[in-house]
């Protein structure tokens, strides 16, 4: 587990990360408070903690089986990640000595991005959520958030992190989870991403009790957040290449149309090629 707090010009940031093995201790460790919250009631995904600390640990088969009605959808949806590559050119930062020895003009050598399928990405996947948005339409945005994942890792090298953020004015808290990707474990990947219950019973639960965030968006507006969310997340992901899927509010088009959005989501971002 790391805790990272950070003082930004919009207020207070604290993170708890919790590596792919820490997540079945750590909520076993915060059984008392997780108790109270994840009751069965139809908010938090109709789960109770009984059911809540078995699944945690194996998984859930159901929502792996959901995930393939999408898989054929969002196939070709598969985003093209940025990576970098060296060209000789006339202008560059470093020189290419054999090239300047034998008169050629393009002596010089810069780096620019390339859009290649093989660059490893970092994913981070905001899990929350308006609180006007019924479970189920929680859950299923998981479910399509998991295709993808299926989908990308089979593509290229993927770091999966989820989580949720909770906060007020001034303060912003979150609680995030790396997703084992190398294999994926499906199951247990189904679970942890797309069960209401872990974004709303654990995550929610978590920001409140342990990082005490109150209950509304981090600063206290949606907007806001999201649009600082990448610039927020840059130094706890030092060195990645970052891709960052938003929450969804009250009537987010995701609820109708959720291959249209994962287009949408991945095009605002960069990481899909516009057809010729």
């Amino acid at each position: 587990m790391q805790t990272i707090n950070q003082k930004t010009k919009w207020g207070k940031d604290d993170y708890i990360l919790l590596d792919s093995g820490e997540l079945t201790e750590y909520a076993s460790r915060n059984a008392g408070l997780l108790r109270s919250r994840i009751n069965g009631d139809r908010w938090h995904g109709s789960v109770g903690y009984h059911e809540f600390s078995q699944k945690v640990e194996t998984g859930d088969e159901k929502l792996v089986a959901e995930s393939e009605k999408f898989l054929a959808k969002i196939e070709d949806q598969v985003p093209i990640s940025r990576g970098w590559r060296n060209v000789d050119d006339v202008v560059g930062a470093v020189p290419n000595v054999p090239a300047f020895l034998a008169g050629h003009p393009q002596c010089m050598r810069r780096r620019e991005r390339t859009m290649r399928d093989t660059a490893p990405l970092a994913i981070y996947m905001d899990l929350t959520s308006s609180a006007g948005i019924d479970a189920s339409d929680v859950e299923k945005r998981g479910i399509v958030l998991l295709a993808l994942t299926r989908c990308l890792v089979e593509h290229r090298p993927v770091e999966l992190w989820v989580g949720s953020s909770l906060g007020q004015h001034g303060r912003s808290g979150t609680v995030a989870w790396r997703i084992d990707t190398a294999p994926l474990d499906l199951a247990r990947a189904a679970f942890h991403i797309s069960a209401t219950v872990m974004s709303r019973g654990f995550g929610y639960g978590v920001c409140q009790s342990v990082l005490g965030t109150g209950g509304g968006w981090p600063f206290g507006d949606h907007t806001l957040h999201c649009q600082t969310a990448k610039e927020r997340l840059a130094p706890v992901f030092a060195g990645r290449d970052l891709l960052y899927i938003p929450p969804i509010l009250v009537g987010d088009a995701m609820t109708k149309d959720p291959v249209g959005w994962i287009k949408r989501t991945m095009r605002d971002y960069g990481y899909v090629q516009e057809d010729a």
